[in-house]
């Protein structure tokens, strides 16, 4: 212990800091490369087996109607045991092993159970390595924005590449993903936590948190702006081939937006100096609400790969913020179930009603007017967080 009373790695150097984030970073790395083909390329890649938009919509609506369930039983056990890397591994194993079977299977059925079986692992991933490396944070100091960056580099990577590599959706999807995520299994051995554990918790107990007003309010809000997110992130492939447009437009406009992404995320620790999470949030919504408007106009490559700057805002600066608001207002000891707690609110509820939602408004209204529906939703979070109070008297 250094004289100053912290812990001796929180006084690290820079370099220092640098090699223990080094695992962190790879995983998010190769976890987000697996989302960069699955987010844009998945709900293609079905919808060409023949499957109308609607059984298309329902189960891309498989992973966050498991996020309602899954996040906070893995977040207990990793809060119970204080061993939120060993989590880590189970989950990755079990999505590696969930997902395999679309490796040879195009019958929706057998899609459900496979995609089902995935989601159940997949759908707490992010929750617990997010606990992970805010944990790494509060023990070393840094950025927790600048760990998940390296997650956006490789969204962007492998989004980009497999665009430019294919000239129409098929199994490659299934095999590239695969490959990925047996990756990002492997790695998780590369990881090493140990926290104390927190004995006599119950898996439930993290809904307690519900009961702060601005809490509450906050993930109300972050559910909506992920309702009004769910006709671009399950519609876009399809949308962007309804328009004619060549397949590269999908990769183009992902990657680009994920460079966004990756530039919000890096000046995140400034920003934050500056504004409060809440004042993050609701920059996030508005810009958000006017991509949605430009979705919601345009039908050319140039425009719609123009607007995808906009995910900087409607998702980089809200993901980042919000993790850093529950962080704030939740104790340290329910870290891994706060982060879960916010994944299965916002994408679990938002994400099962806006994929469902959107499937069937895609075939009831068209892509545009969907859009146009999106960006008048979008001003209801924008609205909510504006009743948000101040965590203390510097969280302005």
């Amino acid at each position: 212990m250094p004289a100053s009373g912290q812990p001796a790695e929180a006084t690290a150097g820079p370099a220092a800091r640098a090699a223990g984030f080094a695992p962190l970073a790879g995983y998010y790395l190769l976890y987000f490369a697996t989302t960069g083909i699955l987010l844009p390329y998945l709900p293609a890649w079905l919808k060409s087996l023949g499957l109308p938009a609607s059984q298309v919509g329902v189960l891309i609506a498989l992973q966050p109607t498991w996020t309602l369930i899954a996040p906070p039983l893995w977040g207990h056990l990793a809060d119970r045991f204080g061993r939120p890397d060993r989590v880590l591994s189970a989950i990755s194993l079990g999505a590696v092993i969930g997902f395999a079977p679309l490796l040879v299977t195009e019958r929706f059925w057998p899609i459900v159970l496979a995609l089902t079986a995935y989601a159940f692992f997949a759908s707490a991933i992010t929750s617990i390595a997010d606990s992970l490396a805010l944990h790494r944070v509060a023990l070393r100091g840094g950025s927790y924005a600048r760990i998940r960056l390296f997650g956006s580099i490789g969204f962007v990577l492998s989004t980009s590449a497999f665009g430019f590599a294919v000239d129409k959706m098929d199994r490659r999807v299934i095999a590239v993903a695969l490959a990925l995520m047996g990756a990002y299994f492997l790695w998780t051995f590369t990881l090493r936590a140990q926290a104390a554990a927190v004995p006599g918790r119950h898996p439930l107990q993290g809904l307690t948190l519900l009961r702060h007003r601005d809490l509450a309010l906050v993930l109300l809000a972050c559910a909506l702006h992920w309702i009004a997110s769910a006709p671009y992130h399950g519609n876009f492939g399809i949308h962007v081939i309804a328009l004619h447009l060549p397949p590269w437009v999908i990769g183009v406009s992902a990657a680009l937006g994920v460079i966004a992404e990756i530039l919000v995320m890096y000046l995140y620790p400034r920003v934050a100096e500056r504004l409060a999470p809440r004042h993050v949030l609701l920059v996030a919504f508005v810009g958000s609400a006017v991509r949605w408007t430009g979705m919601a106009l345009v039908d050319g490559a140039a425009a719609i790969i123009a607007l995808s700057l906009l995910h900087g805002l409607s998702f980089g600066a809200f993901y980042v913020a919000a993790v850093q608001f529950v962080s704030r207002r939740v104790p340290a000891t329910l870290r891994a179930t706060g982060q879960a707690l916010m994944a299965s609110v916002t994408f679990g509820v938002g994400g099962l009603v806006g994929y469902v939602s959107a499937g069937a408004g895609y075939e009831l209204l068209g892509g545009h007017r969907l859009f146009a529906a999106a960006a008048v939703l979008e001003l209801v979070p924008a609205a909510l967080i504006l009743f948000a109070r101040p965590a203390s008297a510097t969280d302005g």
